[in-house]
């Protein structure tokens, strides 16, 4: 994408986003209006703000009895012009705020940069400093350093702001810094030879520079109101310098005789901030759309009576979206499937093709802006969708089980084995604790840990990966759940423990009679574990079906591409290995027709033009796919091959 059509695309997003949220949209307006009054102050300000009339002391505003429209807020206790008092006033102190923020922001964020990356005693120096001065109350530190000075210009205010809260920059910048250089990609980039100023800029800094805008927008209406308030208490900027504090201070003086007079101060300090926060909140969304706000994950759906079902699991018209600032993104599109008890259904696609998301979905544990807009899930007679949050907690672990892709960030670090296990039990079974360490021994022994006693000793870091994911599934179905749902348990293990993990796991889901949910990309791993075998593509089911016929005889042609691309379950007939061409579609921006088209060597013109729906091609079979209703000749002449 070139330079120009990047910055359009940034623009329509950005426009998207404020035309989305309403609050940060009126923030910035307002906000605007702020800032536009205080740069043309020398233009809209009728009168010079120093300008003194000792005959037109006091004046109202024009709107009220005695006022004038010359004087359109009416006039100070030295008949100085408050309209132009208030405009100067502005002018000065956004001047000051914005300057401090740069200053203390600047200078923070490069204090935490450095001291993040590259640690020493630089690291160390620099952070006992800032120790030291958050230490002293930034607001009592501001009045002894300006107390002081017989002069107060907006320079000094400017220093004091600013070189008070670079501390503030700097810990949080550093707190990001430190958590990314230690990312695999960093690493890969030392590897590769990358100096540390590279990697700094390049790899580092484009990941953590986000949160300094979103803190100077929260300080910069910090900033509005402790210059005010210094210039309330008479030590910011000297008189008769306007200032938006020194004015709220003569109206209190004579608020008796003008009530008025504070109001317009007080009014106008109130909308700046109030804006400046409005934009605060929606940069921080913007920049980061995993803190957006306004979105809750359980997204409330319409009632509906609970449908009866005899599965243990039925999911009917799923359908889940995501809202971010330049648009909504479909990650699940009404997804429909039924699973028996001590069924196994495998679920398979490539990455990106909705499969976790549907898992979390099921569990409701979507993070926002993540929502399940449309569909129902019937476990056991109730719709998870609808149910209460209390009731779904309750729900899962004890009925629904989860194994995540990645076993060591599951456990947690700091905690033993033994402990998480007891507490698991202990929540779910309401266990004693002499009851719940026997069970979770057991629970060990049940996965195939030939030394119990030792792994509930240990922490998760002193396990290997096969033995971490061990302990996950002895977590899961140590309760028994009625559902195990298990999102790629063997992807970073080798061949030999992926089988032995497997036939384990088939062992106990034929035990305890549980059904299981099992995602993977690999179709291979389902050809001997599987019950019914679910094809995922762009958040669509594109086949669903007994495994012996999806495996042996696929009809839709995802599906073949799917088995041609491994070597233990491609097609007969077929001699080598072949990959699906292109890439998967961009969720942001979905075709009309079906979303396979792009790559498909079969695609006729009705497959970009209308998304197909599930046919039934066998008993329990079913395929999504143009070719199964079209007429040969269509066939024949719609290939792009």
């Amino acid at each position: 994408m070139s330079a120009p059509d990047a910055r359009a695309s940034a623009g329509r997003r950005l426009t998207v986003f404020l035309l989305a949220r309403k609050s940060t949209l009126a923030g910035l307006a307002l906000f605007a209006v702020v800032t536009l009054a205080a740069a043309f102050a020398p233009v809209l300000s009728p009168y010079d703000p120093l300008e003194q009339d000792l005959n037109r002391v006091l004046l109202p505003p024009a709107w009220a009895d005695g006022g004038s429209a010359a004087h359109p807020l009416g006039t100070d206790p030295l008949g100085r012009d408050l309209a132009s008092r208030m405009l100067w006033g502005a002018r000065l102190s956004l001047l000051i705020s914005v300057a401090s923020v740069l200053l203390g922001g600047g200078l923070g964020f490069i204090v935490g940069i450095v001291t993040g990356y590259f640690g020493g005693w630089l690291d160390a120096v620099l952070m006992r400093i800032g120790d030291v001065q958050l230490a002293f109350p930034f607001v009592l530190l501001a009045i002894a350093v300006l107390g002081v000075s017989p002069e107060r210009t907006p320079a000094q205010l400017i220093g004091v702001l600013g070189l008070t809260t670079w501390i503030v920059y700097a810990r949080v910048v550093r707190s990001r810094v430190l958590s990314e250089r230690e990312k695999d990609y960093v690493r890969a980039a030392r590897a590769l030879g990358a100096s540390s100023a590279r990697v700094l800029l390049r790899y580092v800094l484009p990941n953590v520079w986000q949160v300094a805008p979103v803190i100077g927008m929260l300080y910069l209406g910090f900033f509005v109101i402790v210059e005010s308030l210094l210039s309330f208490l008479a030590l910011g900027l000297t008189p008769p310098t306007p200032s938006w504090g020194s004015i709220l201070a003569d109206g209190r003086q004579f608020m008796m005789v003008t009530p008025w007079m504070p109001i317009f101060p007080g009014l106008a300090i109130l909308l700046t901030v109030l804006s400046i926060n409005l934009v605060a909140d929606g940069m921080a969304d913007y920049f980061d759309p995993k803190l957006m706000k306004g979105y809750a994950p359980r997204h409330p759906l319409p009632p509906r009576m609970a449908i009866a079902s005899d599965k243990v699991l039925a999911v009917r018209d799923l359908t889940t979206v995501f809202r971010l600032g330049a648009g909504v993104l479909t990650a699940v599109n009404r997804v429909s499937f039924e699973l028996g008890s001590g069924q196994v259904l495998g679920i398979v696609g490539e990455s990106g093709s909705g499969k976790s998301v549907l898992a979390l979905s099921i569990i409701q544990l979507l993070d926002a802006p993540g929502a399940v807009t449309e569909g129902e899930i019937v476990f056991l007679g109730k719709d998870l969708a609808r149910v209460s949050n209390a009731e779904m907690t309750g729900l899962r672990g004890r009925r629904i089980g989860m194994i995540f892709q990645n076993a060591g960030s599951s456990l947690n670090p700091v905690l033993t084995v033994g402990y998480q296990l007891v507490e698991t039990l202990r929540q779910h079974l309401r266990l004693n604790s002499e009851a719940a360490r026997t069970k979770a021994r057991e629970a060990l022994e049940m996965v195939g840990i030939g030394d119990p006693d030792r792994v509930l000793r240990a922490y998760p870091f002193q396990l290997s990966g096969g033995m971490q994911q061990r302990v996950m599934i002895a977590l899961a179905m140590s309760v028994q759940p009625a559902l195990l749902i298990a999102d790629e348990p063997t992807t970073a293990l080798d061949v030999t423990t992926q089988a032995q993990l497997l036939e384990r796991l088939d062992e106990l889901r034929r035990e305890l009679g549980t059904s299981v949910i099992f995602i993977t990309h690999d179709i291979a791993l389902l050809a001997d574990f599987a019950d019914v075998v679910m094809v995922m593509y762009a958040g669509q089911v594109c086949e669903i079906g007994p495994r012996g016929r999806v495996i042996r005889e696929p009809r839709h042609p995802y599906t073949q591409g799917l088995l041609n691309s491994v070597s233990r379950v491609r097609a007969p007939g077929t001699n080598r290995l072949s990959a699906i061409p292109g890439d998967p579609p961009d969720p942001m921006h979905p075709s009309t027709g079906c979303p396979f088209a792009p790559r498909c060597a079969y695609a006729m013109a009705v497959c970009r033009e209308v998304n197909p729906a599930r046919t039934g091609v066998g008993p329990g079979h079913e395929a999504a796919c143009h070719l199964l209703t079209s007429t040969p000749e269509a066939v024949a002449g719609g290939g792009t091959s």
